[in-house]
């Protein structure tokens, strides 16, 4: 499995990379133009001190995180906290759905997205899978500087003996 991951690896993590970058600059730009209730996107967290700072850096720590995915410098770290970020987001919406709000209205894309809580566990989930791929197949360390279209491919050329 780890020779496959080795050979293959770059081009899965490619596509995850490109579409969970794209997804979280998407998310972050809509919040900024579309201002919505920050608590909507994770409510149980209202109650801790220093919330209301991560809601106002919130949309700027997404636009980061999909820039840095989408260039490929430091996927590593970028991957870490979007892991952190995937966990709060979907946290908040089976909290919500549990409470019988699935249908609510979430704020996930600022006032921009018609989005409900249901739709929003959906793409946690799927981001959760990206990220598990991108963490699996990137090499290097969590600081790397070296853009995704300038790594090693490491193509390997199978020869009949």
């Amino acid at each position: 499995m780890k020779r496959w991951i080795e050979n293959h690896g770059y081009w899965m993590k490619i596509p995850m990379m490109l579409n969970l970058g794209m997804l979280f600059i998407v998310a972050g730009v809509t919040k900024l133009l579309y201002q919505s209730d920050g608590f909507t996107t994770a409510p149980f967290l209202e109650t801790l001190p220093g919330a209301m700072g991560f809601y106002t850096l919130l949309p700027y720590i997404e636009i980061a995180i999909g820039l840095l995915l989408v260039t490929g410098l430091m996927v590593k770290f970028a991957a870490a906290i979007a892991t952190a970020l995937v966990v709060i987001f979907a946290g908040s919406s089976l909290y919500l759905i549990s409470m019988g709000q699935g249908l609510d209205l979430c704020g996930c894309f600022g006032m921009a997205g018609r989005l409900n809580y249901i739709g929003a566990f959906g793409i946690d989930v799927a981001m959760a899978l990206m990220v598990t791929v991108i963490l699996i197949c990137q090499r290097g360390s969590y600081f790397n500087m070296t853009p995704w279209f300038l790594d090693d491919m490491k193509i390997t050329v199978k020869h009949r003996a």
